[in-house]
């Protein structure tokens, strides 16, 4: 919508809420009954109006939550603002009236793959030096038969090089790769399939004998005080696809906004700090 329009919708709900006379001939002119049943329903629908206006309008007016201001390209800067502020949209539920972890992700995933392309533009000459860059701290990296932009270097290469080059924490890494994945699964989801497979590998470690956590996943401090369940867990468990699918899945049903704030503020920081 039409920022100019936004404004004067937010004008108008506020003077109805200042101005009875007002909001009473508003009323007339929306054809809104004057019956209490109608009354009731047309001020529950006001009062959603209301909430998502309101919320929208201080997402809008609220400066970015990862600081982007370091960034001098202002096409750049502009775009990451613009996306870290439709990831909160979603987070607030001011887009389509329905709070939407996927699309949280998606506009999250956004940002870290431009913090990403951002950074081996800067640091190198050409796209042939940003290969060696990467190959240099990720030395498996796939790469196609001709690249010619950054953006035909897959986003796990660049990501796992970055990670390697900076020592980034684990737990940084894994959301910032989940990202990746929720992206390009979010569309094929089905939350009961995966309540039932979560449910599934739950058995399976409970079966092998496992200390679990409240939030479903093994309890490492647990496991320091059995040495055969340890060696378990670290030489079978640990690495298997399996535990990783289960792990993610968790995550996934956890829906920790604030986690992935963190992980792209770190990201950001990490990036800012290479230009200094």
């Amino acid at each position: 919508m039409d920022e100019k329009l936004k404004t004067t919708i937010e004008k108008i709900v506020q003077l109805s809420k200042q101005n009875p006379e007002f909001d009473t001939e508003l009323r007339k002119a929306l054809n809104i009954g004057s019956t209490s049943n109608d009354v009731s329903s047309s001020n529950k629908r006001i009062e959603h109006i209301e909430k998502y206006l309101g919320l929208d309008y201080y997402v809008d007016n609220q400066p970015s939550l990862i600081d982007y201001s370091f960034i001098q390209e202002s096409e750049v800067r502009a775009q990451l603002v613009s996306d870290n502020r439709e990831m909160m949209r979603f987070r607030y539920g001011t887009r389509y009236h329905a709070i939407c972890f996927d699309e949280f992700c998606r506009y999250a995933h956004l940002q870290a793959e431009m913090l990403l392309n951002l950074y081996y533009d800067k640091k190198n000459d050409c796209i042939s030096d940003v290969i060696e860059h990467i190959k240099r701290y990720n030395s498996t990296a796939n790469f196609k038969d001709k690249v010619k932009t950054l953006g035909d270097i897959s986003y796990n290469s660049k990501l796992w090089a970055f990670k390697s080059e900076f020592s980034m924490e684990y737990k940084t890494n894994t959301i910032l790769d989940y990202l990746r994945r929720i992206r390009n699964e979010s569309s094929h989801r089905s939350p009961e399939n995966e309540d039932n497979t979560i449910h599934d590998y739950k058995k399976k470690l409970n079966n092998i004998g496992m200390p679990l956590k409240s939030d479903g996943d093994v309890d490492y401090f647990k496991l320091e005080k059995d040495e055969s369940k340890k060696n378990l867990y670290n030489n079978v468990i640990k690495n298997a696809d399996w535990y990783k699918e289960y792990k993610y899945l968790l995550w996934l049903h956890e829906e920790s906004f604030d986690n992935i704030i963190d992980a792209l503020e770190e990201l950001k920081q990490t990036v800012k700090n290479s230009y200094e």
